[in-house]
């Protein structure tokens, strides 16, 4: 049978605490890339339209 112990939270625990920063970390720089793209842009823009 498949039991959680103390000893398998141990390094199960850490494991998925890595796999969920991980994947923040990748929206959180997805949404920060889009905003430096928006900006770039209407920096562009603006040089163009000069």
């Amino acid at each position: 049978m498949f039991g959680v112990d103390k000893y398998s939270l141990i390094s199960f625990a850490p494991s998925v605490a890595v796999i969920v920063v991980c994947v923040a970390l990748v929206f959180v720089g997805v949404s920060v890339l889009k905003k430096v793209m928006v900006q770039d842009a209407e920096k562009a823009a603006a040089r163009d339209a000069e």
